[in-house]
């Protein structure tokens, strides 16, 4: 009996042995697969498969870039005392929890409110306190913000690789301003983002001559041309050096004064300049005192350290097997030209390619080419109506550039509507040639999850999802949810491809077609759109079953995403936003209360704590 017992327990712990061990030899042949298509796909696509390169510094900025500098820059891209109303600062568009953008639609800068502050903001995406809900709002003395920004927040991740300074052009949706450390301070100097809309008061004006910050004159190096005595803009950058004594509550010409872009730009200085943790940190770093150009490269070098180049993709191109499978299927859609089959796997998979890579080519993924895909903007921008747009200064462009001037790019009653709408032309506004008329900006891959919504000015929102749902209490497990769903929106709108709905409707009467992504904007002519190589027109609307779709999109949203990017930067040094600024303000895309001329809440100019 002792020996039926004793063979019985050897017998029951082999079976247990076998039993504990049949879930690791699953998961080994997994991996066994896993690393098989790995291999597979790093030989097809080897040519292609690039490691992201080291960050062009030297060759972008011109300089080394130091921690220190980076350390500077990410308390003044956080401090509101940048901007002229003290309500807005360089994080209002880009927060760590959207991914360096800001989640709206068109956000609103100076005079704006709604979102977090530093203290509740989020240290990654999706969390903490989302931005989704910033509105209009007003100054405290009567005046409201009229118009919100021109074009949905590009993110700053992986900014510095498409920069080019020796052509001036990479960096927004239409191409303009590629040196970064002008690009910086454009927004200082723009009244939609942080020189505000409101007067100078007649009444205890803090910027008059003698007053708390112009007791000593301001020269503005990144100068724009402007008429002192009406206060008219010139759309001219980079004129001479220009002398700030004062910003005075009334014209030589006795018109009220609504600050022009140097101006706004000599009180961010006068009030950088007043703040001693400041003045330290300028006289430490640069052995300088604070200047426009300073704070521009401070700014600059902060930006520059905000890279993707942790994803699993690239661990994956680094030897790793990193990628799902779902992923490596969505990686071989990914790279493989339109409309041509994909057999992976031994033949044990098969597909159709994507032709994504065409536009959004490794390692980059994205960055430098404009096309047309004929998407619709949003009627709230200044750039979706005809005319000539912003004569009292605003947007920079181009003097013989207009919207809806005749023939540049718009024909009458084909693109311009009865309602006055009109598709923003885009890259026509940088280069002044028709050719550009429509084309934006392939906006870069990495990281896109975190930048919803999607598209030049943010209209794919997928909204739909949660019909329900307020943007006051969409929660960070739905916001996540809500990301995915518009990028997937956003991916089949591509592979729809250029669609003429006209031409449709009248081949098909009986079935008229209907854009069910409410995306087409019936203004700009499919001839122009071009969605991958000349010659792919033929393979669009291009049908992608079910599982390839969703692989697709699982690659693009997190197989090409860095969790870590916006919490580390590539020195090392902390991105998250600071919990205090120097100036006194809080760190915040909402506007502190009481009035929006203040000095900081303790009246002074004085150091705080980080």
């Amino acid at each position: 009996m002792v020996k039926i017992r004793k063979a019985s327990l050897f017998l029951f712990l082999c079976l247990s042995g076998v039993l504990i061990l049949i879930p690791f030899f699953k998961v080994s042949k997994n991996q066994f697969k896993k690393a098989e298509l790995s291999a597979e796909l790093r030989k097809k696509f080897k040519k292609q498969l690039k490691p992201l390169p080291d960050p062009p510094f030297q060759e972008v900025l011109g300089y080394k870039v130091t921690k220190a500098e980076a350390n500077l820059g990410r308390l003044l891209f956080n401090d509101p005392v940048l901007s002229r109303n003290n309500d807005v600062s360089c994080a209002t568009c880009h927060l760590t929890n959207h991914g360096f953008a800001d989640g709206n639609r068109l956000n609103f800068g100076a005079l704006g409110a709604g979102g977090p502050t530093g203290k509740n903001v989020g240290k990654k995406w999706g969390t903490g306190r989302l931005s989704i809900n910033r509105f209009c709002s007003d100054d405290g003395a009567g005046f409201y913000c009229d118009d919100p920004m021109f074009r949905n927040t590009l993110s700053t991740i992986n900014v510095i690789y498409r920069a080019h300074p020796q052509t001036d052009s990479g960096l927004l949706w239409d191409g303009r301003f590629g040196r970064l450390d002008f690009q910086v301070l454009l927004p200082i100097h723009t009244r939609e983002e942080m020189c505000g809309v409101n007067p100078i008061p007649a009444k205890n004006n803090p910027f008059r001559k003698g007053g708390p910050l112009f007791d000593k004159p301001v020269i503005i190096k990144h100068s724009h041309l402007y008429n002192p005595t009406s206060g008219k803009q010139i759309f001219t950058f980079n004129s001479p050096p220009q002398t700030i004594s004062s910003v005075e509550s009334f014209r030589p010409n006795k018109s009220i004064t609504y600050p022009a872009r140097n101006e706004c730009v000599a009180i961010a200085v006068a009030k950088v300049r007043k703040i001693p943790y400041y003045q330290k940190k300028f006289k430490k770093i640069y052995n300088s005192k604070v200047t426009d150009i300073l704070i521009g490269k401070a700014l600059a070098t902060f930006v520059s350290t905000h890279i993707a180049n942790k994803s699993p993709y690239d661990l994956f191109v680094a030897g790793y097997d990193t990628l799902s499978i779902k992923q490596l299927k969505g990686l071989a859609i990914f790279m493989t030209p339109v409309g041509q089959t994909i057999t992976i796997g031994k033949k044990q998979w098969k597909g159709k390619g994507a032709g994504c890579a065409y536009c959004h080519s490794p390692p980059f993924f994205g960055g430098s080419q404009f096309y047309t895909l004929g998407i619709k903007g949003d009627d709230r921008s200044s750039l979706s109506k005809p005319g000539v747009i912003f004569e009292n200064g605003g947007f920079p462009i181009n003097v013989q550039t207009t919207h809806g001037v005749l023939p540049s790019c718009h024909i009458s009653r084909v693109s311009v509507s009865a309602t006055s709408a009109s598709p923003d032309i885009g890259r026509a506004i940088a280069t002044s040639d028709v050719k550009d008329c429509f084309k934006f900006r392939t906006p870069v891959l990495r990281n896109v999850i975190e930048t919803y919504p999607y598209f030049h000015h943010g209209t794919e929102t997928g909204l739909n999802i949660f019909p329900d749902h307020t943007h006051h209490s969409l929660t960070n497990k739905k916001f996540k949810a809500l990301s995915l769903y518009a990028l997937k929106r956003a991916i089949e709108y591509h592979l729809r491809g250029p669609i003429d709905i006209a031409k449709v409707n009248s081949l098909q009467p009986t079935q008229v077609f209907f854009d069910s992504f409410f995306q087409i904007d019936p203004l700009v002519s499919p001839l122009l759109m071009q969605f991958g190589p000349p010659d792919s027109a033929q393979h669009y609307p291009l049908m992608l079953d079910k599982h390839s779709l969703n692989s697709l999109v699982d690659f693009v949203a997190f197989g090409l995403y860095d969790k870590t990017a916006v919490r580390k930067g590539y020195l090392n040094n902390r991105l998250s936003h600071p919990m205090r600024v120097p100036s006194g303000f809080l760190p915040t895309i909402t506007r502190d209360h009481g009035t929006q001329m203040e000095l900081p809440p303790n009246g002074k100019f004085s150091i705080s704590k980080k």
